[in-house]
């Protein structure tokens, strides 16, 4: 069988100047034209955006770029795509593609949603008479019925990305090029999209995906490539290649601590002793991952933020983060520990996945426990945040103290009893 899509050797350069990259086109054109090719030197200010890239895909087959930001994903897509020239190498597509590059690109905002099918499929070779067979599929699954007569250009940013959707794996391509847009709708519209793009590739639709989402590229892709400075770091199966770029994240995160603290002063390498302890106590500490910030908890009696509180009170938990991109298994757990390090207890949004599917934007939750028996003494609050089983973040959040019910208690648990005694004297 021969390959649908084939990429050998592929290269694109850029230029970090914008005047250089403008003068640089302007100059290769002109030794295009004149039929002499591109020596595969680097000129000032240039760098290798992708560099020697291959792999070939059969009918049905998927693929995920995975890699930071920068390190050549949504080129190479491009280049598939016939956006951006490569400056080396061969693409060979024997299919028709459809990319969702920007879902609602191509758009004729003064156009309805309902011609804008037309066009797109237009595009794609459909006859008008094979569109209108299929125009009811796209409307329904998009589930923008109501306003499908109405210029896309009133339509929310979520409605011009669901109809693009829509549109793109109704038309059934051959090829199917995803880059970033797996957070369209709600869940319910998400699992809908999953289920289409599972019945796309039994049908013999290949699929590129890039994403940040690993939850994704597993769920989705067999094969994953990454991608690091333009180059090929591992290319595999899916799953060892995600563990492979996360151990690599996790790695590169302990180094980038080692150097801060051969650059710090005396008293901040106390502080970065003092930190270690805790790691080694509460286990790692990922707080600086790019994808959570603005992380804030505080505990509450009769809605007061406190540091203390008697065993036994009604408490009541408050935290909020912002999270930068689309996050779809998400879990946030709350554990308590005693300051050596030994856990007590937790509480996780598993029971019941309460979070799940959340977009980017701030997540904002209370939880209340109405008798915290505790026994009194110092505690500490671990909030571990997870994609799936990878962490987002996880850190020390909050120190609090527990005081007495003014009776004696041991260990850890103070439980609410009655006792009842009976004495009897013996004949």
């Amino acid at each position: 069988m021969k390959p649908i899509l084939e990429v050998q050797h592929i290269r694109k350069k850029f230029s970090r100047n914008s005047n250089a990259h403008l003068s640089y086109g302007i100059r290769d054109l002109f030794q295009e034209i004149l039929g002499r090719t591109d020596n595969g030197q680097l000129r000032e200010d240039e760098f290798w955006a992708v560099d020697d890239v291959s792999f070939h895909l059969y009918p049905g087959d998927s693929i995920a770029l995975i890699g930071r930001n920068g390190s050549g994903k949504s080129t190479l897509l491009k280049m598939i795509n016939g956006l951006i020239k490569p400056d080396g190498g061969r693409i060979e597509v024997h299919g028709a593609i459809q990319a969702l590059i920007n879902l609602g690109a191509g758009f004729n905002f003064s156009l309805s949603g309902r011609d804008n099918i037309y066009t797109s499929a237009a595009l794609m070779g459909l006859t008008r008479k094979e569109t209108e067979e299929q125009m009811e599929s796209i409307i329904e699954f998009s589930e923008i019925e109501e306003f499908i007569d109405s210029p896309v250009g009133n339509y929310s940013s979520g409605m011009k990305a669901r109809l693009g959707f829509s549109v793109a794996i109704n038309l059934r391509p051959q090829i199917l090029l995803i880059d970033e847009i797996l957070s369209v709708g709600d869940a319910a519209f998400q699992n809908k999209c999953f289920v289409k793009m599972h019945e796309l590739k039994k049908s013999g639709v290949t699929i590129v995906l890039v994403t940040h989402s690993y939850t994704h590229v597993v769920q989705i892709c067999e094969q994953a490539i990454w991608l690091h400075k333009g180059k090929v770091m591992r290319f595999g199966p899916s799953k060892e290649t995600v563990q492979a770029y996360l151990d690599f994240l996790s790695e590169e995160q302990v180094d980038r601590v080692t150097k801060l603290n051969q650059l710090k002063s005396d008293n901040q390498q106390s502080m970065e002793k003092k930190r270690t302890a805790e790691v080694n106590l509460f286990g790692a500490i990922y707080n600086d991952f790019d994808r959570i910030d603005e992380v804030e908890v505080e505990l509450l009696v009769d809605g007061v933020p406190v540091d203390s509180f008697p065993t036994h009170s009604s408490v009541e938990i408050h935290y909020r983060f912002h999270i930068v991109d689309r996050v779809t298994d998400l879990n946030v757990s709350l554990v308590f520990c005693t300051p050596d390090g030994k856990a007590v207890s937790a509480i996780s949004t598993l029971n019941g996945d309460l979070l799940k599917s959340v977009h980017d934007g701030v997540v904002d939750c209370s939880v209340t426990i109405p008798d915290f028996n505790l026994c009194p003494g110092e505690y500490v609050l671990l909030m571990p945040v997870h994609e799936g089983k990878s962490y987002l973040y996880r850190d020390k959040v909050k120190e609090f103290v527990v005081t007495g019910p003014g009776r004696l208690t041991w260990h850890l648990l103070d439980f609410q009893y009655d006792y009842q005694v009976r004495c009897e004297k013996l004949a």
